[in-house]
């Protein structure tokens, strides 16, 4: 092949190459996507001026510049047609779309589709009106940044801060900084970040916040509310407080608030502050328009002003009737100052009533237990008197005070304020008094009973008995030794009367008087019979006494 038609066959090629090169240049050239140009649409008169505005033309009258879709009014512009770039000022004007911004001046890039506006910004659309000193605008985006006395006005809110963010697409409004805003009702809302949708008419609260309306004042660390279901959510620690009485306030760090029903839906051991009282749960419901609340899980109703509190894992509260009940594990501790009063049992009501004397009262209902110190017992129900000092027992009571066992079928014991002392005790029908006589015999018992009894305490001890109507007693009768000073039992005594009358020293005791049809016989202790050791209905039932208070949670033995 000769050296020609090599050439040849080569410079064929490189042109080949060359015109493909072009060609495909050609191609990329087309697919790249020319950036729309700001275009000047009137001007009532156009200037040019080398010396001024880089030599750009300077339109007035009347001036309308277009950028895909949105124009742009005003009394004067510059258009800078290398930087793709219109300023414009006096009555300038930019509509896009749905929305509208005005301001003294304004700057609009046709390359980063940024309008710039100083002075007297608003914008403008269908779910809010936003002022500033300064705004830039993405038409891309459609995100608008407030600077400077910012203020967004909406159907439901009026929000000022000195910056802000707007996302059109979403509706979002973000402010990172200080902030305050004004609800159509005057809800009053001070903090700092937040969040405000304008579509939703919801806000994100992230950080403390302070909100203040006609009938609330609330803070929180971190919150949502919504201004179309009033729901309001807490995620960190929050007070609710009625603005006409700040004693009532609802402490929580996670749930939900309606202001428009006044309604609470509270976890996480949650506390409801009313009428010096307090209520907490794991789970609350409160209704601050009724007064009625109620929960679940540790409940806990405490009332200082009583010294008394109530648990349970179940409750219920009614502040307008100033009671309340628990129930599911439920017991009650009254604090005096040397000791306390505990009571269980499936239901426990406390209640204070605001008549004359204004009784407080605390009901037991079935299964009832009590704990003092000085004192023990159980029976179906019973009720306590705090005002009073008045403990009554219903149904099958048994009470115990030291060794002493008493049953009957209703009991009244009687506790002195002052002293926190049990003072008396009155057993209504089939009263039934048994004491030990000696912890080491266990077939020796003081007995005493009749239709009605009363005792009297001395320092928390049985004092004195009367027994009224069918009364009967059998005591065991001591002598004490002279020279040796030790006692030694002489006999058992039995008396029949009408009215029996018993003084009681220590393990002592002393028929005082025996009244009306009086019958009865002394015994030799060699001679008494073992038939008779035990008055008729005679159960000693010292396996149901209480050793603590924790026993209140036993079932019987």
């Amino acid at each position: 092949m000769s050296i020609n038609r090599i050439n040849n066959i080569t410079l064929r090629l490189v042109f080949a190459f060359l015109f493909v090169g072009l060609g495909s240049a050609n191609v990329f050239a087309q697919n790249k996507t020319p950036k729309a140009k700001v275009v000047l649409k009137h001007a009532d008169t156009v200037e040019r001026d080398a010396k001024r505005f880089e030599g750009n033309q300077f339109l007035s009258g009347n001036v309308v510049i277009e950028y895909k879709g949105d124009l742009v009014y005003a009394d004067s512009a510059v258009l800078y047609q290398d930087k793709n770039l219109a300023v414009v000022w006096s009555n300038s004007r930019l509509v896009s779309k749905d929305k509208t911004i005005t301001a003294d001046k304004m700057e609009y890039d046709g390359n980063t589709t940024i309008a710039k506006a100083f002075k007297n910004v608003t914008l403008t659309d269908a779910s809010s009106r936003i002022t500033a000193d300064y705004m830039d605008y993405n038409r891309t985006t459609e995100i608008a940044t407030g600077i400077g006395k910012v203020e967004v006005k909406t159907p439901t809110q009026q929000i000022s801060s000195e910056k802000m963010i707007y996302e059109r697409l979403t509706g979002n409004i973000i402010v990172n900084d200080s902030y305050k805003t004004i609800g159509s009702d005057g809800t009053l809302v001070e903090g700092r970040n937040v969040v405000y949708n304008t579509k939703t008419k919801s806000a994100d609260f992230g950080s403390e916040v302070f909100i203040t309306n006609k009938d609330y004042t609330i803070y929180s660390r971190k919150m949502t509310t919504n201004d179309t279901t009033g729901l309001t959510t807490f995620r960190d620690y929050s007070k609710i407080t009625r603005r006409n009485d700040p004693s009532q306030y609802i402490i929580t760090s996670d749930g939900d608030f309606n202001k428009k029903t006044g309604e609470a839906w509270l976890r996480g051991n949650s506390k409801i502050y009313y009428q010096d009282k307090t209520l907490t749960a794991k789970k609350l419901y409160f209704n601050d328009k009724t007064g009625f609340g109620k929960g679940e899980g540790d409940v806990v109703l405490d009332d200082p002003k009583e010294k008394r509190f109530l648990k349970g894992d179940y409750g219920e509260a009614f502040r307008y009737l100033d009671s309340a009940y628990v129930t599911k594990n439920a017991y009650a501790v009254k604090a005096f100052d040397k000791d306390s009063l505990y009571i269980s049992a499936d239901t426990l009501l406390a209640v204070k009533r605001h008549d004359v004397d204004s009784t407080s009262l605390v009901k037991a209902f079935h299964k009832a237990r009590f704990y003092k110190s000085n004192a023990n017992g159980k029976a179906d129900s019973l009720m306590y008197n705090q005002t009073k000092g008045l403990m009554q027992f219903y149904k099958d009571p048994i009470l115990f005070s030291g060794d002493n066992q008493i049953t009957g079928d209703f009991i009244e014991a009687y506790t002195n304020s002052k002293t926190e002392k049990m003072d008396s005790m009155k057993v209504f029908n089939n009263a039934f008094v048994i004491a030990k006589v000696d912890s080491l015999v266990d077939t020796e018992f003081h007995q005493i009973k009749g239709k009605y009894l009363t005792v009297l305490f001395q320092d928390d001890k049985i004092d004195f008995v009367n027994v009224e109507e069918n009364a009967v007693a059998l005591t065991y009768m001591d002598d004490t030794d002279q020279k040796t000073k030790v006692k030694e039992r002489y006999g058992v005594n039995i008396s029949y009367c009408g009215i029996i009358e018993v003084d009681v020293v220590g393990k002592d005791v002393e028929l005082v008087a025996c009244r009306i049809k009086s019958d009865g016989k002394m015994y030799p202790l060699s001679k008494f019979p073992d038939e008779m050791r035990y008055l008729p209905d005679f159960k000693w039932r010292i396996s149901e006494r209480l050793n603590k208070w924790r026993d209140i949670f036993v079932e019987s033995k």
